[in-house]
């Protein structure tokens, strides 16, 4: 461990650095406190022992100095000081101190504090490190929370939470989206007939064959079911119309090693012509509602949100 000494006595700096030597540690010996700062400044010293009263940065002022910096590890700092009263320590505890050593310093003291210091930095480096490993952990968790693990996809919830970010973007600044909401064709007649692990198998290819066709900006979700739901970011309604008769064409071709499905797409947008902003909800009762009548209408196919249908037909 590296111990920055600030000392601006040349004999008590040198009495010092044999002291934390003879004990196992590594000393950094600076003559003032703008030295040390300095030093500290560019170092990585998680122990600094300084003296309080110096010329120009006194000992109270590098201890603030370190206080406010951003080094990423906590310091442990010893003063060293002729000053013993209580509110002489209470000013050293309030500039940042966490211990004091008053002269003339015995060896063994400085040892045994020393080594208090170090179990403390110890645990501290314990506790960044399980920390860092929970951020870890919590990071993986969020992620497998928002991802469907049948089909390999984003979940419900990780749409919501893209949808509402993009709506919250686009009703700021003017900016358009597009959502395609889809539902695979007679998937519970196709389970019926394969069984259930050749239906979540023919579900996984249809999710990797909708995402393989979508831009690297885009997204699909399972919505629930055999529902899914795609979100293109910047995207006009006709061009969202282009991308769902693509997806439905891609699903239609895809083999899925026992016989075919297809899918049946509704397609609405942000903003919706002659319709009051509202929020991302909207936009997906549109969708929803298109997709209802694609199905109605025969299924394998794409149908366009009523706004833009009779603005189409207008």
């Amino acid at each position: 461990m590296d111990v920055l000494i600030v000392e601006d006595d040349p004999s008590s700096r040198l009495l010092l650095e044999k002291a934390i030597r003879s004990f196992g540690y590594q000393a950094c010996p600076a003559a003032s406190g703008e030295e040390a700062w300095e030093r500290f400044s560019g170092g990585n010293f998680d122990f600094v022992i300084t003296d309080w009263v110096m010329p120009g940065m006194d000992g109270l002022e590098l201890c603030r100095h370190i206080r406010n910096s951003a080094h990423p590890n906590y310091v442990y700092v010893i003063m060293v000081t002729s000053r013993d009263s209580p509110e002489d320590l209470i000013t050293g505890m309030d500039a940042g101190a966490d211990d004091f050593i008053v002269r003339p310093i015995q060896s063994r003291e400085l040892q045994v504090r020393m080594r208090a210091a170090e179990r403390i930095l110890k645990l501290q480096q314990q506790l960044r490190e399980k920390n860092q490993e929970l951020a870890v952990a919590n990071t993986r968790l969020r992620r497998l929370s928002r991802r469907d693990a049948l089909m390999r996809i984003g979940n419900r919830l990780a749409f919501e939470e893209r949808i509402a970010e993009f709506h919250d973007r686009a009703t700021r600044y003017g900016d358009r989206y597009g959502v395609v909401m889809c539902d695979v064709d007679h998937f519970k007649s196709y389970n019926d007939s394969h069984g259930h692990p050749a239906g979540d198998e023919a579900l996984r290819r249809v999710a990797a064959a909708i995402k393989n066709c979508l831009r690297a900006s885009d997204s699909a979700f399972r919505y629930g079911g055999e529902e899914l739901v795609i979100l293109l970011p910047e995207q006009p309604v006709a061009e969202t119309v282009v991308v769902a008769e693509r997806v439905r064409a891609v699903v239609e071709s895809t083999a899925l090693g026992r016989g075919r499905l297809t899918l049946s797409c509704g397609v609405a947008g942000f903003p919706a012509p002659g319709r009051p902003l509202g929020g991302w909800e909207n936009v997906v009762e549109l969708a929803d509602q298109a997709l209802y009548r694609a199905k109605a209408l025969g299924r394998n196919r794409v149908e366009l949100a009523e706004a833009w249908a009779e603005l189409s037909a207008a």
